[in-house]
């Protein structure tokens, strides 16, 4: 039997059931402020400013990319790209019982917790988490260069989600989350900001870390032989790695972590199958709408990795994902691939109570996502 995905339209509303509650909403007090990064590098920190303009995208192979580091970012970011990001925010809901973070934590001072979102993709994570939209400022920014305007010491939870395939090093990047030592030995310095600096608030800041490994699984022997699956896999994730921004799960993930200064690294694995061919209801759900943001992202994910590593020509990439699509939409065919949420703490810090405050939710996206961050808070409850 082979499953047909629906047609991308709107997500349906949430559902209210959970087997655990998700931590409670956070209270919020709206503030109004822009702050805009061009690729030059050097922060512009009036709104009013504006002679200095982001390079322009462009087109190849009929997909828009991003013309900021051109070519450094392997994905379109046109708004098939984004609808299929807001495809796989609901899928992450679904799968994680609607909670939009693991972690509980309090801030340490009266106006609340600051969130701070690295590769926030359309920034419905975000939104999500400041409830409202409005007011939400952005700043341009590439998450592998300095961060400036960021405070140091001043987020309460950084979120990261599927960034994989958009950065070179993984533990430079969880250097500038949190360092506790000297730099990592041949990395460059400027890649900490400064050789001690770290940007989760020290007793408080709490980090969290989801990623999709891609290899796909099969343990009933089901899989076909000669699997154009693991075959597109294989291409996919050896091409990113070659382009230097791999695609695949980091295997060194907790070592890395652990040199970075986090303690009591805790791991989550769910399981998520590319299509509805489990029984279990919650397990066919998540499979429904992985196989919805999947198969609308094939064309993305594989042209510019096939095409610019591989050479291969646009229609030799489309014939394998349409063989592609056949499989992971067959139910004959058990294949799942796994979700990791990694909780690492820093010393000294760890779960807390939610208190009643006011939020800060800033996002920095990745150059695909035009690095923007996104604030939104609005007044605290009574």
């Amino acid at each position: 039997m082979r499953y047909e995905p629906p047609r991308p339209r709107t997500c349906p509303p949430r559902s209210s059931s959970f087997n655990s509650p998700p931590p409670p909403p956070i209270p919020h007090r709206l503030v109004s402020m822009v702050v805009a990064m061009a690729s030059t590098g050097k922060p512009l920190l009036s709104q009013h400013q504006t002679d200095i303009k982001p390079p322009q995208d462009f087109l190849e192979n009929g997909r828009r990319y991003c013309g900021f580091r051109r070519g450094k970012y392997m994905f379109p970011v046109d708004e098939a790209e984004m609808d299929r990001m807001d495809i796989y925010h609901k899928f992450f809901s679904v799968a994680r019982r609607e909670a939009l973070h693991t972690h509980a934590f309090i801030p340490n001072y009266d106006s609340g917790p600051r969130i701070l979102d690295l590769g926030c993709g359309t920034g419905i994570w975000a939104i999500d988490m400041a409830e409202i939209p409005p007011n939400l400022r952005f700043v341009q920014r590439d998450i592998e260069s300095p961060w400036h305007g960021l405070d140091l010491d001043a987020w309460d939870l950084i979120h990261m989600r599927m960034l994989a395939g958009s950065l070179s090093s993984w533990p430079d990047t969880y250097a500038m989350i949190f360092r506790w030592g000297p730099p990592l030995p041949g990395r460059r310095a400027i890649s900490f900001l400064t050789l001690l600096s770290r940007h989760l608030k020290p007793g408080y800041g709490v980090m969290e870390h989801v990623e999709i490994d891609m290899e796909p699984r099969c343990d009933d022997g089901t899989a076909p032989p000669h699997s154009k699956l693991v075959e597109w896999t294989r291409l996919l994730l050896d091409a990113t790695a070659r382009a230097q921004r791999p695609l695949a799960f980091n295997p060194h993930t907790r070592r890395q972590l652990e040199r970075a200064g986090f303690v009591d690294i805790r791991e989550q694995i769910i399981k998520v199958p590319l299509n509805p061919w489990e029984k279990d209801p919650h397990l066919k759900d998540i499979g429904r709408w992985y196989n919805l943001g999947l198969t609308q992202g094939l064309q993305a994910l594989s042209l510019g990795p096939l095409t610019r590593v591989w050479q291969w020509t646009a229609a030799e990439v489309e014939a394998l994902i349409a063989d592609v699509k056949k499989e992971i939409c067959s139910k004959r065919y058990h294949f799942y691939c796994n979700m990791y949420v990694l909780l690492p703490f820093p010393p000294i810090s760890r779960p807390r109570s939610m208190a009643r405050g006011d939020t800060a939710s800033c996002s920095l996206r990745t150059a695909h996502h035009r690095r923007h961050i996104w604030t939104a808070r609005r007044p605290a409850q009574s």
